[in-house]
C-alpha cells in the first residue's frame, strides 16, 4: 500500500509544479486577453510559483502524513501476520515428525505381520508335508533319526 501512495505524491508533485516557463506561458495568454499588464508579469509569475511550491508543500505534509498513519495502522497486523506465519511453521515442523513417527510405526507394523505371515506359512507348509508323508507311509526326518537312533543301539548290544 505505501509503494502506491508513493506513487501517487510523486504524480501529485509533477501536476503540482510549475514550472517557470509554464507560469510564462500562463501569464503570456492573460496579456494578451488584457487581463493582465507586462509590468505586472514578472511578480505574476513569481507569485503564481511561489503559491504552486506552497500547495506543493501542504499537499506532501499531507501525504506523508497519510503514509505514516497507515504505516502505525499496518504494523500490528503485520505482527500478527509473522505470528501465524511461525505458528505455521512450528506446525508443520511438528506434523512433519508426527507424519515420520507414523510412517516408521506402520513401517514396523508391516514388517512384523510379514514376519508372523512367513512363519506360519513355513509351519502350515511343514505340516502338510508331513501330512502327506504320513499318508504316503514314508517316514519323516524325526522318523528316520528315531529308526537311526534304535539301529546305534542295536549295533551297540550286538558288538
Amino acid at each position: 500500500m505505501p509503494k502506491i501512495l508513493k506513487e501517487l505524491y510523486l504524480a501529485s508533485l509533477g501536476i503540482m509544479s510549475l514550472t517557470y516557463e509554464k507560469a510564462r506561458e500562463i501569464s503570456n495568454d492573460l496579456i494578451k486577453k488584457g487581463e493582465l499588464t507586462k509590468k505586472r508579469q514578472q511578480k505574476f509569475i513569481t507569485d503564481l510559483l511561489e503559491e504552486a511550491r506552497k500547495n506543493t508543500t501542504e499537499v506532501s505534509k499531507i501525504i506523508n502524513e497519510k503514509i505514516d498513519y497507515l504505516v502505525q495502522r499496518g504494523k500490528p497486523l503485520k505482527k500478527s501476520q509473522d505470528k501465524l506465519v511461525k505458528d505455521l511453521k512450528v506446525k508443520a515442523k511438528k506434523t512433519k515428525v508426527v507424519s515420520e513417527e507414523r510412517i516408521n510405526h506402520i513401517i514396523k507394523e508391516v514388517v512384523l505381520k510379514e514376519i508372523k505371515i512367513k512363519e506360519e506359512t513355513s509351519r502350515s507348509e511343514k505340516d502338510r508335508i508331513e501330512e502327506i508323508l504320513d499318508k504316503l507311509n514314508i517316514p519323516t526326518k524325526e522318523d528316520l533319526e528315531e529308526i537311526h537312533k534304535k539301529l546305534d543301539m542295536l549295533i551297540k548290544e550286538i558288538r
